[in-house]
């Protein structure tokens, strides 16, 4: 009886409370605001269905103040499975090449899933912000947001 307790709250309760983890690398070599790659890991015992993501840019400032306005290209993907356990990456990109020296790049990414054996969707929404150098070039990214 105590196993099918436990199991039913691993199996049922646990994709319910603990929700996907988004992570994007801290630090790059040759780092571009016009890319960033993220990872979305399942930590569940059950596998995440039907998962969907959209990207788009929040915010490009230039080093001298002015704003990139032309850089919002909306970047979407979907996934059918992802394994318990598991993760699979993706990559936020605009269609605009930034070489210029920045101030701030902001990513929002939206995650949408089915976490078995649930029907109703869940979302998640993360804000990736770019750490900037001195002279302005991406050095890493981190996480904001819910």
């Amino acid at each position: 009886m105590t196993m099918a307790v436990v199991f039913g709250i691993v199996f049922f309760i646990f994709p319910l409370v603990f929700p996907i983890r988004i992570d994007v690398p801290e630090k790059v070599q040759f780092g571009s605001a016009s890319s960033v790659m993220f990872q979305i890991s399942n930590e569940n015992l059950s596998p995440l269905r039907n998962v969907e993501y959209s990207c788009e840019v929040s915010k490009v400032t230039l080093a001298n103040g002015s704003g990139v306005n032309d850089a919002n290209v909306l970047s979407r993907g979907d996934i059918p499975r992802i394994a318990a356990r598991s993760a699979v990456r993706g990559r936020c990109q605009t269609a605009y090449i930034l070489t210029s020296p920045l101030k701030a790049a902001e990513y929002k990414l939206t995650v949408s899933y089915r976490p078995y054996p649930w029907q109703r969707r869940r979302t998640r929404v993360a804000q990736i912000s770019a750490q900037i150098s001195g002279d302005g070039q991406v050095t890493g990214w981190r996480l904001g947001g819910s």
